[in-house]
């Protein structure tokens, strides 16, 4: 019997291995060794392998394994991570109006100050955003810019100037520029091509900046309990995009396993993309912190419906070359994850999968997987089990439940999305966010809409048979995420052999109000038996806040 490098005891450990043959699904005590569960059961089990192994007394607290985020867009937030501010935790306007009044003081004028997207207006006090007087009023000499998710951006009068934008401006390129009654701006932009403009200049960075945001933001993302993300890529999102995260794995700074979905990025050239990545990289590429888990979420730019609100329909043009990217994944030995919101969408997806399945019989069984699925009907979702691929869901409705209430009714509203099917169906179904810009990343809040179906604004919540008990949540969130990247068989259980990966929640999931569920962060995160994050009982366990990054910097 080898020694262990650190034992957790007196704990109460949700293991997530109630289907796992000779594992206990609760337990006291864990031991770890080299990165790993060297045993976990009672005290007096695990009491053999501790020797002179350092021991973290639980106290009794719950215990379960660390959180993955299935599908989220860590890569490109963290480039920019210590240049925004983050309204996630925000509850009135009052209160973002301040912080933006405090950094333009702490910050040279002509200082960019943005916040981008991660928040919407029913989540504050006063049920709205900044306005352009109130921008220009706190931060008159710094270009101010606040998005709200995808719905809408607002400038300040000096962000304005910066931008080349006046009352005589023609309208950019898949964007609009909003204006009051007599045409003169109001500071108000809409659409991805009215926001690529503020946000190119507030969030330029220098590579020093970029690794330590990145850095910062996988912090704050352990204090929450997550020890895995999977980034989805994204709108134009380029290989060179990817430079701080492996700047930060070579210098051995990554503190959180990340799995990459990379997505094509030149509009009208996706195939050569797809055909590019695929020669330069094999499936897998990577180790246990970083790897290269396949294409998506946007394998065509012509496949992608946004947010399922506005008209959307997938050309002949955008399928055959979707068409042609499937091959080309199936054939290089690549996973695929793409977006869909709309059934419609979804069928055209499918299309394309079940064509390339009948002509190599290389799809099915590849976990494939949907992102989002909202619309699913159970012909889709048949037909997704038989390809044996999975959904990816997130937690956006919390955010803009009235929205898609208005655009496609109450009763559909109550199936969106229809979780109970896939899982009648047997399809996993990973819990994720969709964050920074679409929606909060805390899992604690997906993992309070998984249960409840609610939203923050009071819209009635999903139906009962599409809402999970709170180990079902917790299962999607850990070996259920697991399954896209087929590392369930050692990410995501507190059993023998597993990534020694784990949460100490700040209340005990199983036993808090439901509406406390949101509200839960972590007072102790491990990743691979190393401490990432450290709270309250743990704070003497927090790691040195002293690091390698300036080494890695000067390489």
């Amino acid at each position: 019997m080898q020694q262990a490098e650190i034992v957790f005891r007196n704990g109460r450990i949700w293991t997530g291995c109630e289907d796992l043959a000779g594992v206990p699904q609760e337990a006291s005590a864990l031991a770890v060794r080299g990165g790993k569960i060297a045993a976990v059961g009672t005290d007096e089990e695990v009491r053999a392998f501790a020797g002179a192994a350092d021991v973290v007394d639980l106290g009794g607290r719950r215990v379960v394994p660390g959180l993955i985020d299935s599908h989220m867009h860590a890569v490109r937030a963290g480039v920019s991570w210590n240049r925004s501010l983050h309204w996630e935790d925000l509850r009135s306007l009052t209160q973002g109006l301040q912080q933006i009044e405090e950094r333009a003081a702490a910050t040279p004028p002509g200082t960019w100050i943005s916040v981008v997207g991660g928040w919407h207006s029913r989540q504050l006090a006063e049920g709205r955003g900044p306005t352009r007087a109130e921008l220009d009023e706190v931060a008159p000499d710094h270009p101010v810019y606040v998005q709200e998710l995808y719905d809408r951006g607002t400038l300040n009068s000096a962000a304005l100037r910066a931008c080349g934008w006046d009352d005589t401006s023609a309208e950019p390129d898949r964007g609009t520029l909003g204006r009051d009654v007599e045409g003169r701006l109001t500071g108000e932009i809409f659409g991805v091509g009215a926001f690529g403009r503020p946000i190119a200049q507030a969030l330029a960075t220098t590579p020093e900046d970029a690794r330590a945001g990145t850095r910062q933001m996988f912090r704050d993302f352990a204090a929450h309990g997550l020890t895995g993300v999977d980034d989805g890529g994204g709108l134009l999102i380029t290989p060179g995009d990817y430079r701080p995260l492996y700047d930060l794995w070579r210098g051995a700074n990554l503190d959180m396993r990340v799995r990459l979905f990379m997505s094509a990025w030149t509009r009208g050239d996706e195939v050569g993309d797809i055909a590019a990545l695929t020669q330069v990289a094999r499936p897998d590429f990577g180790d246990e912190l970083l790897r290269v888990a396949g294409v998506g979420e946007i394998p065509h730019l012509g496949c992608h419906d946004m947010e399922g609100l506005d008209p959307f329909a997938l050309t002949d043009e955008a399928y055959e070359g979707l068409v042609e990217v499937v091959r080309t994944c199936v054939h290089a030995g690549w996973r695929m994850s793409v977006h869909a919101v709309l059934d419609s969408t979804l069928t055209r997806i499918i299309d394309a999968w079940e064509q390339v399945e009948a002509e190599t019989g290389l799809v099915r069984g590849r976990r494939f997987s949907i992102v989002h699925a909202d619309q699913a009907s159970e012909a889709n979702l048949d037909r997704l089990s038989r390809l044996e691929a999975g959904v990816m869901v997130q937690n956006r409705m919390m955010l803009k439940a009235t929205d898609y209430r208005q655009e496609w009714g109450e009763e559909s509203l109550a199936g969106t999305p229809p979780i109970g099917r896939m899982r009648e169906r047997g399809i996993p179904v990973g819990g994720g966010s969709d964050a920074t810009r679409a929606n909060w990343y805390a899992p604690w809040a997906s993992i309070w809409w998984l249960v409840t179906g609610e939203s923050v604004d009071g819209v009635p919540p999903r139906g009962a048979e599409h809402r999970l008990t709170v180990a079902e949540a917790l299962a999607s969130y850990t070996r259920d995420a697991a399954w896209f990247t087929e590392e369930e068989g050692h990410r995501g259980r507190l059993a023998p052999g597993y990534d020694a990966d784990l949460c100490v929640p700040t209340a005990d999931p199983f036993e808090c109000e439901a509406p406390d569920l949101r509200n839960i962060r972590s007072d102790l995160t491990v990743l691979g038996g190393r401490v990432t994050h450290a709270s309250g009982a743990f704070a003497d366990l927090a790691p040195a806040s002293t690091d390698a990054l300036a080494r890695a910097s000067a390489r």
